[in-house]
């Protein structure tokens, strides 16, 4: 604010002792260089010792809540109050010289009235405005990451901003009026000098270095940021969702670098919740379900339902601590897992050695029964890899029986608002869990209905077994076996 009001006061002394003196009877000019410098002296040393005041107790410690805030409020008050202090030494420099021109008891030519003041006046705009402008920067580095590590300055209340559009039109008065209305007092100055054209190439030079300096502090104040939110947007659209926005502004890009981050957060809430739902439900029916909050109510669909169980486990488990037990399951469900996603299914419920998959279960794959049949398949050709593994793991090889179905079932989620949970249900899903435990009184590791038959093209190769009747339905059904 000091380099700023210095310079402003250079250029306006300057044109005051060039074009005004003219204007003026001896004793008036006399008295109109005295007053300058009495004024100077006598006017200026106080605003600087108010405005050092004013930055140093900044330095106090902050015993209590109230009093941060209110050190926060003086912060973001800061620019306004140095445009203040130093805009009142330029006020009063008019009717202090004034004054000092009257006591000549000469009267004042008409034309000092008008330029005296009006000059006055574009200095200070001026330097006013790039006074601003430094503060403005200076506090947002030096200042705001001291008093603002917990709020955003711009949600501070109870305080007074200029906005990017007051900053604006501030910028465009300094930079371009200030220096056109410079200009044309030349021009209709009563007393032209020898000077003036060389004063004029210094006003337009002042003008052109004020539109500069000021460009450069709003490019930091408003384009750097814009630049920095951008880029920021950038990175959320290619997946990273660790970028923060630096909210340390008081004006609207505080608010915005504000509710960038709170979108951020929750973009990376919702992922880490449709990640971790992922691993219950698949992160397809995940993404679905945050989507989309009608299919936790439950909708219908044609769906494939796959029932799988290890041979013998519960024997098995009697030989058996419980720790190794869960980590043969552990081993099991891992490799069976990867086969059924791999084949567009979704890993339902895990029930002890039990595995009961869903495919179709979006509504976007056509041939699930398809792909259920060949998830079977490859679960019973996988069990070659799968043993091989257990076997270096010290368990023994695992048989297992799959059984498939597909018909109608209501897919959705199910329980108390407590306790939900993502699954199927229905007679398909009865069913299929029934054609799995066929499996061992049958002979055949993997079977499948009529239904599911029916709905896959091109068929794998199986036979057409005689129709058996089934626990918990009337009538018999046909089953396939599908060679593995």
């Amino acid at each position: 604010m000091f380099l700023a009001q210095a310079i402003g006061s250079i250029f306006n002394i300057t044109y005051n002792l060039l074009h005004i003196p003219p204007l003026l009877t001896p004793a008036q000019e006399v008295s109109f260089k005295s007053s300058i410098a009495i004024f100077n002296s006598i006017v200026y040393p106080p605003l600087v010792l108010v405005w050092a005041f004013l930055v140093f107790r900044l330095r106090r410690p902050v015993p209590d809540a109230a009093a941060l805030q209110k050190r926060q409020r003086a912060v973001i008050h800061l620019p306004i109050v140095s445009a203040g202090i130093a805009g009142a030494g330029w006020l009063l420099s008019i009717p202090a010289l004034f004054l000092g021109l009257e006591r000549s008891g000469e009267a004042i030519n008409p034309h000092v009235w008008f330029h005296f003041p009006v000059s006055i006046c574009i200095a200070a705009v001026v330097a006013l405005t790039i006074g601003f402008f430094s503060i403005d920067w200076a506090r947002q580095r030096l200042l705001f990451p001291c008093y603002f590590q917990s709020v955003s300055p711009a949600r501070l209340e109870g305080t007074f901003r200029l906005s990017i559009s007051g900053r604006g039109k501030l910028w465009t008065l300094a930079a371009s009026i200030c220096p056109i209305f410079s200009l044309l007092l030349l021009l209709i100055d009563p007393t032209p000098s020898d000077g003036d054209i060389g004063f004029a190439l210094a006003v337009a030079g002042s003008g052109v270095l004020c539109a500069i300096v000021s460009s450069v502090l709003m490019s930091r104040l408003v384009v750097t940021p814009v630049e920095e939110m951008r880029r920021a947007a950038d990175r959320v659209g290619k997946g990273d969702l660790t970028v923060k926005m630096n909210p340390l502004r008081a004006d609207e890009f505080g608010l915005l670098a504000d509710e960038f981050n709170a979108m951020v957060a929750g973009l990376r809430e919702k992922d880490r919740i449709t990640s971790t739902f992922g691993r219950h439900v698949g992160h397809e029916i995940a993404e679905q379900l945050m989507r989309n909050e009608e299919e936790l109510q439950g909708v219908e669909r044609i769906v494939s339902v796959l029932f799988a169980d290890i041979r013998g486990f519960t024997t098995r488990c009697e030989s058996l601590a419980p720790v190794e037990a869960v980590r043969l399951l552990n081993l099991y469900h891992e490799h069976m897992t990867e086969i059924i996603e791999e084949h567009g299914g979704i890993v339902n419920q895990l029930i002890g050695d039990g595995i009961m998959a869903l495919f179709g279960a979006t509504g976007k794959s056509p041939g699930h029964a398809g792909q259920a049949i060949e998830a079977g398949r490859a679960m019973l050709g996988g069990l070659e890899d799968l043993n091989a593994k257990l076997k270096t793991q010290g368990f023994e090889p695992v048989k297992i029986g799959v059984g498939v179905n597909s018909g109608t079932a209501v897919v959705g989620t199910i329980g108390s608002p407590r306790r939900m949970e993502y699954t199927a249900i229905g007679d398909t899903v009865n069913t299929a869990s029934r054609i799995e435990s066929l499996t061992k009184d049958l002979g055949h590791p993997l079977l499948v209905s009529a239904s599911a038959w029916d709905a896959t093209d091109p068929k794998p190769e199986g036979i057409r077994l005689d129709p058996i009747p089934i626990r918990g339905r009337s009538g018999e059904i046909v089953l396939y076996s599908v060679k593995v």
